[in-house]
């Protein structure tokens, strides 16, 4: 199993039939989130041993609800990962060349399923978010571009944006009131990006500190751009100059 040569932020564990991928992706209790390898032939079989789903469960929503399987019938598109047979884990099968991309795919797919957790609470609407939402839909009035608030950002309809900015590259507003919500913000934008949707994702924070400095950096990896509401004069003119671009 050496002749692996996996980048420096995955760790390789080998097993007599296998082994274990510790990815970088976490869950949202920080945990890294694990792909195991068996073989298959000639190639591997990889999976989350169910972790994605048992934690979506532990969290109280329900695996078989409508929303949930409606982002789980996307995966075979957008990463091709899929669900067992038994309904427990996400899977996909792999070659040796495409053992790393494979495992990646299931690791994010195992790590969106558990972010869904977040979509059956209520959002509260704070005062961050209403001052994000006027600031940018101000910018875009005055560059005459039409905007819209909570507007799906998949086609399964279980991911939302604050602001939609009609520009010519669409504009995706979230204001990020909570880490869970900034996650969502990374899964919009690498949703976007598996289907080649030209949009622009923007994330805004009201204190990186509070959010953490951690997701945040990493956040801005997973996100087109993602800054700190430091005032709003600094936010329209980010999006003004990102509307005329």
């Amino acid at each position: 199993m050496s002749h692996f040569n996996f980048c420096k932020d995955f760790q390789w564990f080998a097993s007599k039939d296998g082994g274990r991928l510790v990815t970088p992706l976490r869950y949202d209790d920080g945990d890294q989130v694990v792909v195991f390898a068996k073989r298959r032939g000639s190639g591997w079989r990889l999976d989350d041993n169910g972790e994605g789903l048992f934690r979506l469960s532990a969290a109280g929503v329900d695996p078989e609800s409508e929303r949930v399987q409606a982002r789980l019938s996307a995966f075979p598109l957008l990463l091709g990962v899929s669900v067992d047979e038994d309904g427990e884990c996400l899977y996909a099968e792999a070659d040796h060349s495409e053992f790393e991309r494979t495992a990646s795919a299931v690791a994010e797919a195992s790590s969106q399923v558990q972010a869904l957790s977040v979509l059956r609470r209520e959002r509260q609407t704070s005062d961050f978010r209403d001052r994000v939402i006027r600031v940018v839909q101000d910018a875009a009035t005055s560059a005459g571009v039409e905007s819209r608030c909570n507007v799906p950002a998949d086609e399964s309809k279980t991911l939302y944006v604050d602001v939609y900015v009609c520009s010519r590259t669409p504009l995706l507003v979230i204001a990020a009131t909570t880490p869970k919500r900034l996650m969502e913000a990374e899964i919009i934008w690498l949703d976007a990006a598996r289907r080649k949707s030209p949009v622009y994702v923007l994330a805004a924070v009201e204190s990186a500190r509070e959010i953490g400095l951690s997701q945040y950096t990493r956040a801005n990896y997973y996100t087109d751009k993602t800054v700190e509401f430091t005032a709003p004069t600094a936010l329209g003119e980010l999006v003004a100059a990102r509307l005329h671009h």
